[in-house]
């Protein structure tokens, strides 16, 4: 089965909404304030490494923990390592209170989280400082509480490739941002999009709109529902939306749960779209499943039956959204791709392509990670084929970043939209999987075609396991 995934990018939007219990243009530079006592490297970089995605920006994340801090909290920590040559800012990745270029991906349930507080002098945060030559300095940021079921988290941080960290409970470093206020929260769904033909598909997780068993949609949800009209590119057309539950339950609650959450939705969805559509609301209980609800042994799965609990907006229309100019080939600008992998996470797809530049001088690979609404934007990533695409994932909340995928353009220290000579850099990017013919089943050895938005060629691939 030949898939398509598209990586497009979008801009910042307003302030975040609150959630209960739950940019500007790419990063440049910037002065840091004075630094305090730093530690020196280990030998080797400890615990779980998130490597660099320029080889020509040579920073790592060691040793990275999630830990729960209180009932509320989820703190981050690790060691920034600056294997570059040069002094290098968390402020100049953007690690600061002001951008905030990073977040935690619960991928069963389909969330993401920024930093509490927001952006601003109120997100919880390590202050910026300068990071020497060879040195590190510690990083601590805090996000509110995914559920308890929630065993592990994938982390986003500019600069570095994501990981997948497990949640622990156990001793923190001390850092100002671990006593800070609890703040606004930034919890929001993954807003993932597929389109085949005129027909445009949404799924938005349950968890994060609405308490478990309940139709009634949560405070923050509503801002979520309403962004969907950014990402809708028909004017015109029709509107299904669909509610799904998972298998806890008898037959007829389910269905009943998932008649009342898909008239939830559309309530709030249509006034935001307006008249040009015709809408209806339609319940399937728990009779198509993307995962399995138990394991093979027969006991709970709960991160299958977390995917299961969705709900999948879907528009016929003519699209009003246009390819980005064709540049070219990456080779014109001296530039050679591969794809490094794509592979299946619990319902979604992580696609990595390497691109290499073999001469002397910077070659020009323009990025940016913001929304286009009226563009698909040039280079970005994407994967295509029969008559499927699928687009990068994006966060509902307002960050200075739209999609989780690769952050910003800085390939190298004080350079945007480049990759500097000799120097390898990794575009990645999260996407929604296809659903298997059986779900949980067959998720693997599907053909797939990489792109990178505005050049020609696409790049095959095989969807492998994760691992």
């Amino acid at each position: 089965m030949a898939l398509v995934l598209v990586l497009s990018a979008c801009g910042p939007r307003g302030q975040a909404a609150q959630y209960p219990d739950a940019a500007p243009d790419p990063v440049e530079p910037r002065a840091a304030s004075p630094s305090p006592p730093q530690t020196a490297p280990p030998p080797q970089a400890r615990g779980i490494v998130a490597g660099p995605v320029s080889t020509a920006f040579a920073v790592e994340g060691r040793d990275l923990r999630l830990v729960r801090s209180g009932e509320k909290e989820l703190a981050l920590q690790f060691e920034l390592y600056n294997g570059t040559g040069e002094e290098v800012s968390l402020g100049t990745l953007g690690l600061d209170g002001r951008e905030q270029l990073m977040a935690l991906v619960d991928l069963p349930r389909g969330t993401a989280y920024g930093l509490v507080g927001g952006s601003g002098p109120d997100g919880r945060i390590s202050e910026d400082v300068d990071v020497e030559p060879g040195q590190s300095a510690p990083v601590t940021a805090v996000f509110t509480a995914p559920p308890e079921e929630a065993t592990e988290m994938l982390v986003v941080v500019n600069g570095l490739l994501p990981v997948t960290v497990p949640i622990t409970e156990g001793e923190l470093d001390d850092d100002p941002a671990l006593s800070g206020p609890y703040g606004a929260a930034q919890v929001g769904p993954l807003v993932c999009k597929t389109e085949q033909g005129g027909r445009e598909k949404f799924r938005l997780p349950s968890d994060v709109l609405f308490e478990f068993g309940s139709s009634k949609l949560s405070t923050s949800a509503r801002s979520s529902i309403e962004g969907l009209r950014e990402r809708i590119s028909a004017a015109s057309g029709s509107v299904t939306v669909n509610g799904h539950t998972d298998g806890i339950g008898t037959d007829s609650a389910n269905q009943i749960l998932s008649e009342e959450r898909a008239a939830a939705v559309r309530q709030v969805l249509q006034p935001s779209l307006g008249d040009g559509f015709t809408y209806q609301a339609k319940g399937h209980g728990e009779s198509e499943p993307v995962a399995p609800n138990t394991k093979p042994d027969g006991s709970d799965d709960s991160s299958g039956r977390a995917q299961n609990r969705r709900v999948e907006v879907q528009v016929e229309g003519e699209s009003t959204v246009q390819p980005a100019e064709t540049g070219g080939e990456l080779s014109d600008a001296g530039l050679v791709a591969r794809v490094e992998s794509v592979r299946r996470l619990s319902g979604y797809l992580l696609a990595s392509v390497k691109i290499t530049n073999s001469g002397s001088e910077p070659a020009p690979l323009p990025y940016e990670n913001h929304f286009t609404p009226d563009e698909l934007t040039t280079g970005q990533l994407s994967i295509a084929g029969q008559n499927e695409r699928h687009e990068l994932c994006g966060f509902a909340e307002p960050t200075y970043f739209d999609f989780i995928g690769t952050m910003s353009s800085g390939f190298a220290p004080g350079k945007l939209d480049s990759v500097p000579g000799g120097a390898e850099v990794t575009l990645w990017g999260l996407f929604p999987a296809p659903v298997p013919a059986a779900a949980g089943q067959g998720s693997t050895g599907a053909s797939v075609k990489v792109q990178i938005g505005g050049y020609a060629e696409p790049l095959d691939a095989e969807v492998t396991a994760a691992g």
